[in-house]
């Protein structure tokens, strides 16, 4: 019975010691995030006609000949190949308030049609603009740049997080005294972002607001973020 007890006892011993490196490793985790910037190089540009009459197909008529004279100045610009979109058109009753009566008044039908494409000329953005709000758009968005090098500056993006992440684990090991063993796990984090709304102007601001020679496009920031995880002794 003592032999037996003594082996056991070895046994718990020998178990203690292999356990010991396991419970020295020390876990690491740390964020990364690159950045990286470029000059865009297209432009999605939106523009409206919308417009009253009493009568729904003369609505219609009218705001497809303001639509007309739209296509017919962007011609005389370089587009991205399929990207013209005009077939969005809306069709509401109007009314409004008569205190007098105190009732609703019909004021007839409004008609709204909208056109986007992607011009390919960034420098000729301002021009369009103010050509469209001569050839009768009431309401103009805001240009939505982009570049055609978004795919690959996303990718560079990521590569800087990553190394940003892996320099941020080494300095974490190095200045706790530890030795980086290995990363065990890198996962990209998908932040939440607001993606601003197209921020609509009158046409008969545009002429004077965003003429050819002011408008200046600024650079696109793309920003990828990491997270990692290592273990060091």
């Amino acid at each position: 019975m003592k032999k037996l007890r003594i082996f056991i006892s070895s046994q718990l011993v020998l178990g203690l010691l292999i356990c010991v490196p396991s419970l020295a490793t020390t876990q690491l985790d740390v964020t990364g995030k690159g950045m990286v910037s470029v000059a865009p190089d297209e432009a999605i540009i939106t523009a409206q006609v919308s417009l009253v009459d009493r009568d729904a197909g003369k609505a219609q008529a009218r705001a497809s000949k303001e639509v007309d004279a739209m296509l017919s100045v962007i011609k005389s610009f370089s587009l991205k190949s399929d990207s013209l979109n005009a077939s969005e058109l809306s069709l509401l009753p109007e009314y409004r308030w008569d205190r007098a009566t105190d009732q609703q008044q019909f004021m007839g039908f409004r008609v709204t049609r909208t056109i986007s494409f992607t011009i390919a000329e960034i420098d000729r953005v301002g021009a369009a603009l103010s050509a469209l709000a001569s050839a009768g758009a009431t309401l103009i968005s805001s240009p939505v740049m982009g570049s055609s090098d978004a795919p690959d500056a996303r990718d560079e993006a990521l590569s800087k997080a990553v190394e940003d992440a892996s320099k941020k684990l080494t300095l974490l090991a190095r200045a706790a005294g530890l030795s980086l063993s290995s990363i065990t796990q890198i996962s990209e984090i998908a932040p939440y972002s607001l993606r601003p709304q197209p921020t609509l102007m009158r046409a008969e601001m545009t002429l004077d607001s965003a003429p050819s020679n002011t408008f200046v496009a600024g650079n696109l920031t793309f920003v990828a973020e990491v997270r990692a995880q290592a273990e060091a002794e």
